[in-house]
């Protein structure tokens, strides 16, 4: 992995954030990857647009993430599927952790 400060992606901290909507999939975050110049890039199918979370293509998901410089580059496509991986665990965990600190304050 090329950028070692990754969760600072806009996209990252959205799906860390308890009060974010989920879409009808309950969904707060899903990636793909692809080779891009070289590299495996991880990059985010569903955004927050006016508020809402979409669902975009692969290949419109993929156009805006290069247009944004907003993905992660890797080795391999395994590393970035260990990371997508991790990095869903990593967001049902705070995100129940928050959820759960919020409804113990209640």
């Amino acid at each position: 992995m090329e950028d070692f400060n990754t969760y600072n992606r806009a996209w990252i901290k959205r799906a860390l954030n308890p009060n974010t909507p989920t879409t009808v999939a309950r969904e707060t975050v899903r990636t793909s990857s692809t080779e891009y110049n070289g590299k495996e890039i991880l990059f985010p199918t569903i955004r927050l647009v006016d508020g809402k979370l979409k669902k975009f293509s692969r290949k419109d998901a993929f156009r805006i993430a290069v247009e944004k410089k907003d993905f992660i580059s890797f080795n391999t496509p395994k590393e970035a599927t260990a990371y997508s991986k991790g990095l869903s665990g990593m967001i049902n965990m705070a995100r129940n952790k928050n959820k759960s600190m919020l409804s113990k304050d209640n």
